[in-house]
């Protein structure tokens, strides 16, 4: 039984090292994007999918495509028709056939998000 703890305080201790980690703090936004890039299964693919979060360095969204990490996609905005390579980070099932894929951009994007990114924290009243 002692044994399964311990599986667990590592479990722990990998997300929260993954956490810490992070270089900008993520915030949930829902902006339909273009994903273009080769699939590990079926070739090259074009999918347009909804972003579940960004920060300053990329992205969380939700793709039917199957990628592999390390893998280069480009992200195009329909609304301000912006591009930027971003590389495949991390994999995780969503639900069904969908995978969430977490994007970080090979260069620096700043423009790529809608104006106003990030939010401005409220001031105390």
């Amino acid at each position: 039984m002692n044994g399964g703890l311990k599986m667990a305080s590592a479990a722990k201790a990998r997300i929260i090292e993954h956490i810490e980690r992070r270089r900008s703090e993520r915030f949930p936004l829902r902006v339909t994007v273009m994903v273009c890039g080769q699939s590990t299964e079926r070739g090259p693919f074009r999918e347009e999918t909804v972003i579940l979060s960004i920060n300053s360095h990329g992205a969380l969204l939700a793709l039917s495509a199957d990628v592999a990490l390390g893998q280069k996609v480009v992200l195009m905005n329909p609304q301000t028709w912006n591009e930027t390579e971003a590389r495949v980070s991390r994999l995780a099932a969503l639900h069904d056939q969908w995978t969430a894929v977490a994007v970080e951009f090979t260069q620096p994007a700043s423009q790529f998000w809608p104006i106003g990114y990030p939010p401005k924290k409220s001031s105390p009243a």
